[in-house]
């Protein structure tokens, strides 16, 4: 899966589960901390469709941490003030680059998935509720 695909599932849908994940594992992988979870800005870039240009539309407030093993570093960045999701997304994030308890990642990412298309089914049907049928409205 991509990293892009799992961050978005564990974001949205998951945060308790990369936080109890991260506190179930981390025992079973060494790794050294290069930086504490740490809150900073970040500029955000935008694309001006009318001159296909990009533009800085302001800073956003994120947290930060990167961990490492050997030559290999993990990296949890959120937005807002969320150290614990920060650490705990750095912590997968080496675990996939590792290659390295995927199957337990895998079951928790397949839940997840369930999760969002629950979400998005209910979504779907309150958006449906106020759909207007123009037939009847013509009557």
């Amino acid at each position: 899966m991509e990293r892009k695909r799992w961050t978005s599932l564990f974001i949205k849908y998951g945060e308790q589960e990369a936080i109890e994940f991260f506190n179930t594992y981390q025992s079973q992988v060494d790794f050294d901390i290069i930086s504490e979870p740490a809150e900073g800005l970040t500029m955000i870039k935008v694309r001006e469709h009318a001159e296909n240009s990009l533009f800085y539309i302001g800073e956003m407030l994120v947290t930060e941490t990167k961990i490492r093993q050997g030559q290999t570093v993990g990296l949890g960045v959120v937005k807002g003030s969320n150290a614990k999701l920060s650490e705990a997304l750095s912590f997968i994030d080496l675990c996939f680059k590792l290659e390295v308890l995927l199957e337990a990642l895998e079951d928790i990412l397949a839940k997840l998935e369930l999760k969002e298309s629950v979400f998005i089914k209910s979504r779907t049907n309150e958006i449906l509720k106020t759909k207007v049928d123009f037939d009847m409205m013509a009557e």
